[in-house]
């Protein structure tokens, strides 16, 4: 038996006092609450199988770095110095007879190796959540994708770590766009027809696509209409992929009194819970930290050629957020890759796509009805003419450098594409 007074660690002396009975300690021989070692220690050895990364969770490649080239880049130890050092238990009364107790897997592998344990800061290449992405998306395309069983939870895992203990989404991810601040929107206008159509009725022709015409899109199925804008004009002629002698017709949007949007760019900067390794969850944190920064990418990503499935992951995530948050925000901010990411793109839910009949002006008193989110902004049609696309590439000289994956360059220290 073992009291919490003879444990040094919090999380561990909660274990006696949640699973303990009034008893002799086998180590101070108080009389206090106590509990059998071996529920104790079993604990700990959960601890471990969940929150210490084993050869399993390393790829060919980093074995190979740690074995066959004596890379210390990932710290390897047995699990005497796992418990003593990683755990630091070693000054622990019970240690002793902890390591006595281990079974014989956490010392030695089915082939008779001694076993090793790595250090793991959320960074190996066997990402936990990326594995769990790559599942979700082939579940979504094909096995269910109206009533998905799995899809719920693994979304509630990863966009836990944006809301507080209240539940609501944190401030540090939510952008408020304020009336007078603008918000673009751009279409094509071949004929003067058009052209006239469009600036005979702005606040219609440059709204939501009505749903009956709405079509597949980043984050919205055929038939369900949402509000795509940008914050810069330029950003908006980009991502209508206009072509050299196009004619653009692009105006101002701005929000009837406040918009709040839950800002994708800012996920990165959010931190999961602060959590150590005797938390259960720990190194799924780290993974999930780690993972976060690289969903911006995936949210953005533009539909490939022939890929016609590439978005249903981006609309149930879409779908996803507008149902768990649509009464805190009214869309999401992501960045523009038509733009290299310089320009920033909003898409609004369906129900904040309202746009007001009456025009917005600065100077003059704006009545807009309760319904409306959005007004049109007087005088701000600007009317374009394509003459040149511009195209960003980076040259290589091997064609090897054009399909290496993103894996592969960070192990040669490049920069991800």
């Amino acid at each position: 038996m073992i009291c919490s007074g003879c444990v040094t660690p919090q999380l561990l002396k909660e274990v006696v006092w949640n699973r303990g009975h009034l008893g002799q300690c086998s180590y101070c021989r108080q009389v206090d609450l106590v509990v059998g070692r071996n529920i104790l220690f079993d604990h700990i050895l959960e601890l471990v199988d969940k929150n210490v990364a084993t050869e399993e969770d390393l790829t060919h490649y980093e074995l190979g770095l740690i074995y066959e080239c004596g890379s210390d880049l990932i710290a390897v130890d047995g699990i005497d110095i796992v418990l003593s050092e990683w755990f630091e238990l070693g000054d622990e009364v019970y240690f002793d007879d902890l390591m006595a107790y281990l079974p014989e897997p956490y010392q030695k592998t089915d082939d008779g190796r001694d076993r090793h344990y790595y250090s793991d800061d959320g960074d190996l290449e066997l990402n936990i959540y990326e594995d769990k992405w790559e599942k979700f998306v082939d579940s979504i395309r094909h096995t269910h994708r109206f009533f998905n069983p799995n899809a719920a939870g693994f979304l509630d895992s990863v966009f836990s770590m944006l809301t507080g203990a209240d539940l609501k989404l944190k401030p540090d991810v939510v952008r408020g766009i304020t009336q007078g601040e603008l918000l673009f929107r751009a279409r094509t206008a071949q004929t003067f027809d058009a052209a006239e159509k469009i600036t005979g009725s702005p606040h219609f022709e440059l709204g939501p696509t009505p749903k009956d015409k709405a079509s597949s899109q980043r984050m919205t199925p055929n038939g369900i209409s949402a509000l795509y804008c940008a914050l810069e004009r330029a950003t908006c002629l980009s991502e209508i992929r206009s072509i050299t002698g196009d004619n653009v017709i692009s105006g101002a949007l701005t929000p009837t009194t406040q918009l709040k949007l839950l800002d994708l760019t800012k996920l990165e900067l959010v931190e999961p819970p602060e959590l150590t390794i005797f938390n259960d969850g720990y190194r799924d944190s780290l993974h999930l930290k780690t993972f976060i920064k690289s969903l911006v990418k995936k949210m953005s990503k533009p539909k490939g050629r022939n890929e016609d499935l590439s978005y249903l992951s981006t609309q149930v995530v879409f779908e996803y957020l507008r149902l768990k948050f649509c009464k805190e925000v009214d869309g999401l901010v992501f960045p523009s890759v038509q733009t290299g990411e310089v320009g920033t793109n909003v898409v609004l839910f369906p129900e904040a796509s309202v746009i007001s009949k009456e025009h917005y002006s600065p100077d003059e008193r704006n009545a807009f009805h309760e319904d409306d989110k959005l007004a049109f902004v007087d005088k701000s049609l600007r009317f374009h003419q394509v003459t040149a696309i511009k195209t960003d590439a980076v040259e290589h000289e091997d064609i090897h450098d054009i399909f290496m994956s993103d894996l592969v360059r960070r192990r040669l220290g490049m920069p991800a594409r």
